[in-house]
């Protein structure tokens, strides 16, 4: 990405953060992973599961760098092809039709980092039990030292659950394979029309540095 685009982009995540409402509540538990993740299966609402592909690949809680408090989020793949590593959290509840926003903070050590992000919303049915649609993956590089990321979605016909995901991967050519990401302080929200209005008008501005 170019430095100016990804300046155009913290903006935006900057933007979103300073313009929450108060009044917005937060609907994750352990926005900032300083209880331990789970890795035991469903139900997945109230905590976040971690998953990783195996040997090379890691999500746990780590007391590294955090961001704020005394652990945060660490996801690793180490010289490994095809893996992944993340964890997720599902928000029940939802209605179609209402804008969302997941937002937080990561950063990575690892230079050059060479491991791709997602992070997506996967729309979900809990009568069903089944996916009824995903946001596309927001991908970021994620910077030196803590900085934003945001994506805004709206609910989908048929979705009552949100299932937010923070996850790197290595299905890429290499060479290395290699990164380790660091999340804090993450927030799934429903936020007031004029903070969608703010995002919108900073991801217009956002397209036009891209066309330049």
């Amino acid at each position: 990405m170019p430095r100016r685009n990804w300046f155009a982009l913290a903006a935006l995540g900057a933007c979103w953060l300073a313009a929450a409402p108060a009044q917005a509540q937060n609907l994750l538990v352990n926005p900032g992973f300083e209880d331990p993740v789970t890795y035991d299966g469903p139900p997945f609402v109230g905590s976040w599961e971690a998953f990783n592909a195996g040997p090379g690949s890691s999500a746990a809680n780590s007391s590294a760098l955090p961001r704020s408090g005394a652990q945060h989020l660490a996801l690793s793949i180490i010289a490994t092809d095809n893996s992944f590593a993340g964890a997720f959290q599902d928000v029940p509840g939802m209605i179609p039709g209402l804008e969302t926003i997941f937002s937080g903070y990561h950063m990575t050590t690892t230079d050059p980092f060479d491991v791709g992000v997602e992070i997506r919303i996967e729309w979900r049915n809990s009568v069903s039990n089944t996916e009824v649609a995903r946001t596309p993956n927001l991908t970021p590089l994620p910077p030196s030292q803590y900085g934003p990321f945001s994506l805004v979605a709206t609910v989908p016909a048929g979705a009552d659950t949100a299932r937010v995901v923070y996850a790197i991967q290595s299905f890429g050519p290499g060479p290395t394979n290699t990164g380790t990401v660091y999340v804090d302080d993450v927030s799934f929200v429903i936020p007031e029309p004029a903070t969608i209005g703010l995002l919108v008008l900073g991801g217009c501005v956002l397209a036009g540095h891209r066309r330049r």
